[in-house]
């Protein structure tokens, strides 16, 4: 019960230090009262956020927008992204995100935040997530939302842990016929659908997909600018779901730091130069 109460104590702290005053109706929504609810959460500039109280949900929440996890800007690295981007711009291309695994959009939320002219590929497998997804980015015209599941080529994926905490979905390979299939796409596909574009940035959580997406067709990492992977090997014992991952890395000039779950990588030949297009 204490354990409970200063990690309650902690959380709305962080949270007044992030929000200000606005923290204490939303530390109340999330965190007492009944199970099975829908919270609006506000954040700062008007925009709000819905969180399934009592889920994974507001782990993310506190993950995202509270730990940050997802923000470079601290790192001194965030110069040559912030002159990427407006060069991009100034070439008047499109800058491109792609968050694989965006769960209910909070991260998406978040990088469109960050880069305001930046079209968010915002990509789930999951149709729970993906409602809670089309809710959450519902008023953001630059986030693009996809139902589907990355992997290295085309094919038809399924989720295999149903019972698990929303964040936790697993997809694994299945016939098309399977009631349950959904469709897979490569990040060389989801860049040919958005024309006049140029890649800046990639966030992959994918819970231990990223073993499929970087064993074949891994072209496109010599020539993005920014990847933030989570890696799962800790879930995975001796299953080497990062190698191909280490590997594509390993051949790049990178600048390679780590920030709460997330591990950055900071591409300096694509940074430096014309970046992939569509």
């Amino acid at each position: 019960m204490w354990r409970l109460f200063v990690e309650g104590l902690l959380i709305f702290h962080r949270m007044v230090y992030a929000f200000g005053l606005r923290a204490i109706p939303m530390f109340l929504e999330l965190y007492v009262g009944r199970r099975g609810k829908l919270v609006r959460v506000s954040l700062p500039g008007g925009y709000a956020v819905w969180i399934r109280k009592y889920t994974s949900d507001a782990t993310v929440f506190q993950q995202t927008f509270l730990d940050r996890e997802s923000d470079f800007t601290r790192f001194p690295q965030s110069t040559a992204v912030n002159d990427k981007y407006n060069d991009i711009l100034m070439r008047g291309l499109k800058p491109l995100i792609f968050d694989c695994g965006a769960n209910t959009g909070l991260s998406s939320v978040f990088l469109a935040q960050l880069f305001p002219k930046a079209t968010v590929v915002a990509v789930e497998p999951s149709d729970d997530n993906f409602e809670m997804l089309i809710r959450n980015v519902e008023s953001y015209e630059s986030i693009v939302p996809i139902r589907a599941g990355i992997w290295d080529e085309e094919t038809c994926l399924k989720i295999i842990n149903h019972t698990v905490k929303p964040w936790e979905y697993q997809t694994a390979e299945c016939a098309k016929t399977d009631p349950e299939s959904i469709a897979a796409v490569s990040i060389t596909n989801l860049l040919g659908r958005f024309p006049g574009s140029e890649m800046l940035l990639i966030k992959i959580d994918i819970e231990g997909a990223e073993q499929a997406l970087f064993r074949s067709n891994t072209n496109w990492v010599d020539r993005m600018p920014v990847l933030i992977v989570e890696l799962h090997d800790w879930k995975f014992p001796r299953a080497r779901t990062s190698a191909g991952f280490l590997s594509c890395v390993g051949k790049i000039q990178c600048d390679l730091l780590i920030r709460g779950e997330n591990v950055f990588v900071f591409n300096w030949v694509a940074l430096s130069k014309g970046g992939l297009r569509a």
